[in-house]
């Protein structure tokens, strides 16, 4: 943009005037400085040429202004220079979280150094960031180009103002000048066409919806010069088909760190919350899902918000989504159309996680395009289908989906299409009687309440389709005419409605008896029928009434535990039906006669049953895909089977295959082109035949054989798990890893475990470049191959003969890495894995030092186990550390910083200074976890601590020689644990500690009191395997006491005074000097006793409360007499069991007159006491009792 301030443009073009001047002047000093040229003569003809060409461009010409009003035409260009600097560069949000991976990715495809066009799409789900990434990527190229343009909301203001304003713009800012006015689309394209096809443009399309939108402003890449980048952002994938796109990128939503950061930048304006804000901070995130609009909006909704309201606001967005989020999803809702809208709400209300082939059964209706509208909902990413075929959907698409089916409804329960909601359900069938609104229903019984349902409630759901109930038919009662129920409190049907739920396409009713049979549903239209974990039979009747459902697609029979065969009629009668599953069914032996009947199925899944053999009619199964035999006793499979020409996946396990590996059956299974995985585990296989290519998944277990099989054909295999045969140290043959691996160019997983695999250099191997996971168990390997840099899971277990590990740096993608029972002393390049996640470390015996690893600010896990000569950790931890475990280093003497960590566990390191132990036991400032500490004897005053104001949580375990616990605990605290410190003889005063709600004290033979009084506040109080314990504190003023626990305290005499009225719940058990019990009578709330194992407990004092519900009494064996039980109107249960000296079979008739349920002498090896002790300590010491690191996925 050249501006002529003094000078003509005709100057400039024929070097007259002053120009004309300066270039005689150079001609002549030429001429005198002969021999001493400082400008030939081509450079002077080059610059005249450049002036010329100069004069020629559109520029402003001062020189011919009237007046020179050189005021006007400063404000002029500035205003011409703003603008040109405003269209080239578009704002951007400040809080950017993750978005250079994205960014690195789109600009590698749009090919930014290249003189090609391409055209690049952008799409995702509403509010992911589509519209942030691309404006990014536009302000990288704008400076390329002369040409830029940005049309924004173009699915906004094509319904507005139309395609024709958009054209116009496009036009206008390329060409820098108003556009005549377009008078139609066509118009519109003949101009771009015309107008910029020799200009290299730059060109961001957003929020594109409709394919006639592309069409009308970049058709074809020829529209414009070569070298220009189209960026087109959508929610709908489907849009990017046309064949002029190049590339498609898909956004995907934000990990937990993304989000956490984000979200803290909006919230706090910092990149991580404090300690104070933690758990509400990790509630939000939970909610937005990943979301970055969610969590923006979130966190700008709390920023500066008293911290009282969080949880108030939290709630509400755990119900409802904010309604900016709302709108947002709405716009990809109203696309849809009214098919596509029922299946995403259906989707959204009760089908998450559900298999994507069986959903498809329940929508197969005339006005219904399934497979269509699965694809629209995909495209517009509202729901993704996972590896495994299931649906997936996000939590705040899904929160949006159902608030829509409350809107509709006018937020009535009674109108609601579908009711998701078990409680919601319950009161529709009881407080309205139905409705025909209602098209889907969920029901779940509360096994602590009763429920009677007639037959007006379910007559009134005449549109309902999908029915689930769940819950023992203990706590169901219908009406005779509703249900068929043999069970002796109710009495058989009259059959006079039987066209119940008359357009009923999906049933699942769980855990019914064997004789409950439903005869009044309508069951003609049946197409799913779930009945898991029922205790029906072979010989129940219900399945004389489902011979009507002869358009039955899947029939769900898993864990009915009490099926020994299914019946006959199966292959008759449901002659479509395509998916079988009596998984778990652990009675049942065989299948039936007529199975090969069943020639529509599809997927067949008898996994973990007694079946010994499959029929031979399962030959005639000519559509059957999928067969799961998993944890079966089959040893001989028919050739048959393997000879279905659909057939694509075979499980199986502890079976005899071996034998029939090989033969007429390997060629059987080679010539079977359609089969895509095959998993054989604990079977012992000493000959493998030749396997199909068509094989994507293998897994082999028990391969018993001295080298590795051939699998070079397998150039399909995506994942390959071996497992050789143990071997032992004589019968030990050595065998490098196989060269065939690197052939296999499509495979991602590998899993070896053998003791015979060696390797001696890492040139013996080349590991094939896309490999993701890699799984190694093998403890004779010497060398590991070469890593290829694509690797994102590297786990090492068990390589004992491992001394060497090279450099990691490059594994750049690298997100877990765990390595135990290794002879490595160092892990080089850790420090450079900028994308790890999880570090596990175990039984690394040589390890001294762990390198600083502050850059890693991703990593969120870090674990150490077991490293007995690992002396300190250098430098710093990363920020984003979420839980940090350091067990049993003995050696370990200095560790970094970690007040920023969150979760920290260190027990068992005995060089340790106690004071920095105690410091970094505290997870944060509001827990202190102190356990397996063998040097802590005494326990300072916590009160002195810093911050130790904001204290709510102690515990302390396994600490043998902690003696005392000095000074009173901290006013504030509310949970006090103490387990399994012998050596403790005395608590601290707990009267100061008035927010205490619970204290729980645990196998702690030596303590002898617990001083002083309680505190008000305390809600629930544990007292077990404390032998010297004599004295107990008065409960009477505890006025807020919920929950009292006394157990195996065998030198407690008394518990004085009386019992406060809020109790709820007593056990006492294994007191063997106690001798009474304490007032009940005042407890007015006390819904269950437990009394058990106090040999010395003679008689039960006074009245018992009226608000008992349960009393069980076992091995009390000098109780002679109850209280009166007959004045006790709640009275539900009792149990007596081992109590010599009652009478009670008069108990037992006086709880049959009242209709108590009674339960008598039941022997049992185990008292029901222990076994509640077994499971506290495993609860309490779990994590501590584990000895190493597990690979998980």
């Amino acid at each position: 943009m050249p501006i002529f301030y003094d000078v003509a443009p005709s100057e400039v073009r024929h070097q007259t005037g002053v120009y004309g001047k300066a270039f005689r002047s150079l001609v002549s000093k030429r001429r005198s400085l002969v021999g001493k040229r400082r400008y030939d003569e081509e450079t002077i003809h080059e610059w005249k040429a450049a002036l010329e060409q100069v004069s020629f461009l559109d520029g402003w010409d001062l020189h011919s202004m009237p007046n020179r009003r050189e005021g006007e035409f400063a404000r002029k260009l500035t205003q011409k220079v703003f603008n040109k600097l405003k269209k080239a560069f578009l704002v951007v949000s400040d809080c950017l979280v993750n978005v250079d991976n994205h960014v690195d990715a789109i600009m590698e495809m749009i090919g930014a150094q290249t003189s090609e066009t391409r055209i690049i799409g952008i799409h995702g789900m509403g509010g992911i960031g589509k519209t942030t990434i691309a404006k990014i990527i536009y302000n990288k190229l704008s400076h390329d180009f002369e040409n830029c343009c940005f049309l924004c909301d173009i699915r906004e203001r094509s319904e507005t103002n139309g395609i024709r304003c958009l054209q116009n713009q496009l036009i206008s800012d390329i060409l820098e000048r108003e556009c005549i006015d377009i008078k139609d689309i066509d118009g519109g394209i003949q101009t771009i066409k015309d107008r910029l096809s020799n200009k290299r443009v730059l060109l961001l399309l957003d929020d594109v919806d409709k394919g006639n939108h592309i069409d009308a402003l970049v058709g074809k890449c020829d529209w414009l010069g070569r070298g220009s980048k189209i960026i087109i952002t959508t929610r709908n994938k489907d849009i990017l088909g046309f064949p002029e796109v190049d590339l498609r990128y898909e956004l995907s939503g934000m990990d937990h760190d993304q989000s956490l950061q984000l979200f803290s930048r909006h919230a706090f304006r910092t990149d991580y919350p404090s300690y104070v804000y933690i758990d509400q901070s990790k509630r939000a995130i939970e909610i937005a899902r990943g979301l970055p609009l969610a969590l923006e909006v979130i966190g700008s909704l709390l920023c500066r918000t008293k911290k009282e309201k969080w949880d108030l606001t939290l709630k509400k967005l755990e119900n409802v989504p904010h309604a900016v989020i709302q709108s947002e999803l709405k716009i990809s809702y109203d696309a849809l159309d009214v098919q596509q809208q029922h299946i995403f709400l259906d989707i959204a209300c009760l089908f998450i996680g559900y298999d994507k082939d069986i959903l498809a059964h329940f929508w197969d209706e005339s006005n219904f395009f399934m497979e269509d509208a699965m694809e629209v909902l995909q495209n517009m990413s509202l729901i993704k289908i996972t590896e495994d075929n299931k649906v997936w959907m996000h939590d705040q698409v899904r929160d949006f989906g159902r608030e829509m089916v409350r809107e509709e409804s006018n937020m009535k329960i009674k109108k609601q299409s579908r009711v998701w909601d078990h409680k919601e359900g319950l009161d529709l069938l009881r407080k309205y009687k139905g409705n025909k609104e209602v098209e889907a229903l969920r029901l779940k019984f509360d096994h602590e309440r009763h429920y009677f349902f007639t037959c007006e409630g379910f007559m009134g759901l005449s549109n309902l389709r999908f029915l689930e109930v769940d819950g023992s038919l203990e706590n169901f009662h219908a009406e005779k005419r509703l249900l068929w129920d043999e069970l002796p409190s109710n009495v058989l049907p009259i059959n006079e409605n039987s066209d119940l739920l008359p357009r009923l396409r999906w049933l699942s009713w769980h855990k019914i008896p064997p004789t409950f049979n439903i005869t009044n549903f309508s069951m003609e239209d049946v197409v799913i029928l779930d009945l898991s974990e029922s205790e029906i039979t072979h010989d129940w009747e219900g399945w004389s009434h489902m011979k009507v459902m002869k358009r039955l697609k899947v029939l769900d029979l898993f864990k009915c535990r009490n099926l020994q065969r299914l019946p006959d009629e199966l292959g008759r009668d449901f002659a479509d039906l395509e998916y079988l599953s009596v998984s778990q069914c652990d009675s049942l032996d065989r299948l039936p006669d007529s199975f090969g009947n069943l020639k529509s199925l599809i997927e067949l899944d008898i996994s973990f049953t007694r079946i010994k053999e499959l029929p031979d009619s399962i030959g005639n199964l000519e559509n059957l895909k999928v067969v799961n035999m998993y944890g079966t006793n089959i040893s001989d499979i028919p050739d048959a089977l393997w000879t279905i020409g659909k057939l694509e996946e075979i499980r199986a396990s502890k079976t005899g295959l071996s034998q029939y590996l090989h033969g007429n059956i390997g060629n059987c299974i080679y010539r079977n082109k359609s089969l895509r995985i095959l998993r054989l585990t604990s079977a012992e296989i000493f000959v493998l035949p030749r396997l199909p290519e068509s094989l994507i998944e293998l897994e082999l277990e028990k391969l018993c054989m001295d080298t590795f099989p051939d699998l070079s054909n397998l150039t399909n295999l995506k994942e390959l798990d071996l497992w050789f045969c143990d071997r032992d140290s004589n019968g030990l043959v050595e065998c490098p890893l196989p060269q065939w691996i690197e052939k296999l160019s499509k495979l991602e997983s590998l899993r070896l475990t053998s003791d015979c695999v060696t390797t001696s250099s890492p040139a013996d191997l080349i590991l094939p470049r896309q490999l993701k996971s890699l799984r190694l168990w093998c403890p004779n390997l010497r060398c590991l191959p070469r890593l290829p840099s694509s690797l994102s899971s590297f786990h090492l277990d068990r390589c004992s003969s491992l001394c060497t590990m090279e450099d990691l740096s490059h594994l750049k993608k690298l997100s877990s890495l765990r390595i135990g029972n290794a002879a490595i002393a160092e892990i080089q390049g850790l420090g450079c894995l900028e994308n790890l996640r999880v570090l596990h470390m175990s039984d690394l015996g040589q390890v001294k030092i762990l390198p600083d690893m502050s850059k890693l600010d991703k990593l969120r896990s870090l674990q150490v186990w077991h490293c007995a000569n690992l002396v300190e950790i250098e430098g710093e931890l990363p920020r984003s550390l979420d839980e940090l475990k350091i067990r049993v280093c003995r050696s370990l003497e200095k560790l970094p910083d970690l007040s920023s960590v969150m979760g920290k566990d260190i027990a068992g390191c005995d060089k340790l200074n106690l004071e920095a132990v105690v410091g970094y036991a505290r997870k944060n400032p509001r827990e202190l976890r102190l356990r397996h500490i063998e040097q802590l004897r005494m326990l300072p005053d916590l009160c002195t601590l810093r911050n130790s104001s904001e204290l709510r949580v102690l515990h302390v375990a396994n600490c043998g020689n902690l003696v005392e616990i000095q000074g009173p605990l901290p006013q504030c605290l509310e949970g006090l644990t103490i387990f399994s410190c012998e050596s403790l003889r005395k608590l601290p005063d707990l009267s100061g500690s008035m927010g205490l709600r619970q204290v729980v004290i645990h196998d702690c033979g030596n303590l002898v009191e617990i001083p002083g009084k309680l505190p008000r506040s305390l809600e629930e109080l544990t007292i077990w395997s404390c032998e010297s314990l004599k004295r107990f504190p008065d409960l009477s003023s505890l006025i807020g006491l919920r929950k009292v626990s006394i157990l195996k305290c065998a030198n407690l005499v008394e518990i004085p005074g009386e019992l406060p009225p809020s109790l709820q719940e007593l056990t006492i058990c294994s007191c063997k000097s106690l001798q009474k019990l304490p007032d009940m009578s005042s407890s007015m709330g006390l819904q269950k006793i437990r009394l058990g194992e106090c040999d010395n407990l003679v008689e039960i004092q006074g009245q018992l409360p009226q608000s008992l519900e349960n009393l069980r009494i076992s091995s009390c064996k000098f109780l002679q007499e109850l209280p009166n039980l007959l004045s006790l109107k709640g009275l539900r249960k009792v149990e007596i069991n081992r109590c010599k000296k009652l009478n009670v079979e008069a108990i037992s008739s006086l709880c049959s007159a009242k209709s108590i349920e009674f339960v008598g002498e039941v022997d049992k090896s185990e008292s029901e006491f222990e076994r509640e002790e077994d499971e506290f300590i495993s609860e309490t010491e779990g994590e501590d009792e584990e000895s190493e690191v597990k690979d998980e996925e």
